[in-house]
């Protein structure tokens, strides 16, 4: 991979397209902001007073899979201008400071939440109504300093869905973020898109913590390993019951078998989400009435010398398989 990431190419005669505002600079944030800029998208990052000090007037994306790149977008404190789209790429115990530096005038026609978990949409739609779109990405990236980030995943996926499942308005917005070279999808509604991330991550996500490492060492640990597949089950159980469409378990626990053993999710480091993506199933379950001891397993508090205790590590700003921002 080069030191020196080539200039993002001059894009190409197009209509002006979308305005965009990123909140969120970490690992999703900047490698969708640099997507959206570098195809001639009007695009502007909504950083922490703390990050903007810092930051060079660029977003950095280097790619093993798509190359390297840089190239300029504007960022600000606060978005007091108005545009199409608000994408939210912060986590969950972030939102609601986050949203503090969004102003009325921004008036966004569409918002669409790239978090874990399935219980932030009600939070949204309190200040915005149903013009939150439910998102889900599936791509592993990190910051690795202001304005920069490597993306180690060979694309990225984004489903999009309204909670009534119509399409309003979200075609020219899949128009736009396949030009940007990101695979845009239309979901079928809201809650089906929230859960079929859900049930895949969440397994993923709470066995890594469990044993503060990648899924390699989820496998080497047998209790880990067994609880995570127990964990798809009983979560594609819940969905089911509230009445999620298409989930199928087996198929499910092939794709956590097919993953590299490096994979990690942020949780696995940082476990500030633990309530949005363990927590927010597990009182699912409990609504649906379905039983979950492998869930409550992973996220039961756990003595020193258990074999999945959580270890103390150091980690620094990275995050990967998740919103991972700053």
């Amino acid at each position: 991979m080069s030191d020196t990431p080539a200039a993002a190419p001059a894009p190409q005669q197009q209509p002006a397209g979308l305005r965009h505002a990123v909140l969120g600079a970490g690992g999703v944030g900047l490698s969708l902001a640099g997507d959206l800029a570098r195809a001639g998208q009007r695009v502007v990052l909504v950083m922490r007073p703390s990050s903007l000090a810092d930051y060079r007037g660029t977003v950095r994306v280097r790619s093993a899979g798509q190359g390297d790149f840089q190239v300029p977008v504007p960022a600000v404190a606060r978005l007091d201008e108005p545009v199409d789209v608000l994408w939210i790429a912060v986590k969950q115990p972030r939102l609601a400071d986050a949203l503090r530096s969004v102003s009325a005038a921004a008036a966004p026609a569409l918002v669409v939440p790239l978090l874990n978990g399935i219980d932030h949409l009600p939070l949204l739609e309190r200040d915005f109504g149903d013009r939150v779109v439910a998102g889900a990405i599936r791509i592993e990236a990190h910051r690795t300093a202001v304005g920069e980030v490597v993306r180690d995943s060979l694309f990225t996926q984004l489903e999009l869905a309204r909670r009534n499942g119509s399409r309003d308005g979200l075609d020219p917005l899949v128009a736009a973020l396949r030009t940007a070279g990101i695979r845009a999808v239309p979901g079928r509604d809201a809650r089906t898109v929230l859960w079929h991330k859900a049930v895949l991550l969440a397994p993923l996500a709470l066995a890594t913590l469990a044993v503060s490492g990648p899924l390699e060492q989820v496998r080497a640990e047998a209790e880990a390993g067994t609880l995570m597949l127990a964990c798809t089950r009983e979560l594609c159980a819940v969905a089911t019951a509230l009445g999620v469409p298409d989930l199928d378990p087996d198929h499910l626990i092939r794709t956590l078998e097919s993953l590299p053993g490096r994979t990690a999710p942020s949780l696995s480091r940082d476990p500030a989400e633990l309530d949005a993506i363990g927590g927010s199933v597990l009182r699912a379950a409990e609504r649906a009435g379905v039983p979950a001891p492998a869930t409550r397993a992973l996220l039961r508090p756990r003595t020193p010398n258990h074999p999945n205790t959580p270890k103390t590590r150091t980690h620094g700003q990275t995050t990967k398989a998740g919103s991972g921002n700053a």
